[in-house]
């Protein structure tokens, strides 16, 4: 122990004593965290899976940056399995009432009652302000109005 704490502090020893200084494990790669045979296999099957970093991250423990160099060392955020990564543009709540909504604002019925409807046979999660927004997009034409100014 008195070694160590002489060579970690920079200290010459006394003749008879050599110094031991502990040394890390060495790594496959700089900078890289190496994993267990078996970790790496699981976190490449959670991987062809399709699973996103984060979740593999949240599953397995390991960092997301760690998961990604093995994931690109295997070859597998390349091509197909990168695409099951990509960014996906989120899904309003009234897409899948989009027929019905479509309806209603073709017949002229009132977003209310179109609310209500959808919330009491549907289950429909969204809210009334989500379900105007919906609406706004789907319209065909926005709505105008004609103003006829008369000269007197």
């Amino acid at each position: 122990m008195r070694a160590f704490r002489a060579a970690e502090s920079g200290r010459a020893l006394k003749s008879g004593h050599a110094a031991q200084v502990p040394r890390a494990p060495a790594r496959e790669a700089p900078g890289m965290n190496t994993l267990t045979e078996a970790q790496r296999d699981r976190v490449l099957a959670l991987l062809r899976e399709g699973k996103s970093l984060r979740r593999i991250e949240h599953e397995t423990g390991h960092r997301r940056e760690t998961v990604a160099a093995y994931g690109r060392r295997a070859g597998l955020l390349d091509g197909e399995v990168a695409q099951l990564h990509e960014l996906r543009e989120p899904q309003s709540v009234c897409e899948p009432h989009r027929e019905r909504i479509d309806d209603a604002l073709a017949s002229g019925a009132s977003l209310r009652e179109l609310y209500n409807e959808l919330v009491e046979r549907d289950a429909f999660r969204g809210s009334y302000s989500t379900l105007k927004r919906y609406a706004r997009t789907r319209r065909s034409s926005p709505a105008t109005s004609t103003t006829l100014m008369l000269a007197a």
